[in-house]
């Protein structure tokens, strides 16, 4: 067996024998992905790509608030947020964000409120989220950071949506996009 593949079957087990913090799940993460992540340089900065979507219904967040605020807070370093829109999708402007990062968080969110407002809201965001990787692995500067894609799905099709999502080495899920469960994310991410 190769260090590579005990240190996956590693992480595997720790993953497998850790707690949820609350609804926040890492599903799958390379180990080194993960090391490079937790010890980012102080001067890296993480971007933060979010979809431009409504408040969840239980919000408590003040209405001319990104939804996604706390969830840039949360995260241990230097954050750049930048929202995208589901009907332009990944634009030139995204993309000179990249070469500054050390590390990548992709949202996408399949919750019923944002479903229920863009029947392809899935399929856009997920175009999305290829489209930066795409980007980042083709570029030299940015080849080998951290992508972490953010799974928000709160329904019966979940697993489905796991699924469509295997090409991202790095996924964690929550069941919803309140602070609560945005900071329970970062913790799962971070420890």
């Amino acid at each position: 067996m190769t260090s590579q593949a005990s240190s996956k079957s590693a992480l595997t087990a720790q993953l497998e024998n850790a707690p949820s913090a609350g609804n926040a799940k890492l599903l799958r993460c390379p180990t080194d992905s993960l090391q490079r992540l937790r010890y980012l340089n102080e001067a890296e900065i993480i971007t933060l790509f979010t979809p431009f979507i409504p408040h969840p219904p239980s919000t408590t967040l003040a209405k001319d608030m990104d939804p996604f605020e706390p969830l840039g807070r949360a995260l241990p370093r230097q954050v750049r947020h930048v929202p995208y829109r589901l009907d332009h999708g990944m634009t030139e402007t995204h993309g000179d964000f990249l070469p500054a990062c050390g590390a990548v968080v992709i949202v996408i969110c399949t919750t019923a409120n944002v479903l229920g407002h863009d029947s392809q809201a899935f399929e856009r965001q997920l175009q999305f989220a290829r489209d930066v990787m795409t980007n980042i692995k083709e570029n030299n500067m940015t080849a080998g950071i951290p992508i972490i894609l953010l799974l928000v799905v709160d329904d019966a099709n979940a697993q489905a949506y796991v699924n469509a999502t295997d090409d991202f080495p790095t996924l964690v899920t929550i069941n919803d996009y309140t602070t609560a469960a945005l900071t329970n994310a970062v913790r799962v991410l971070f420890g």
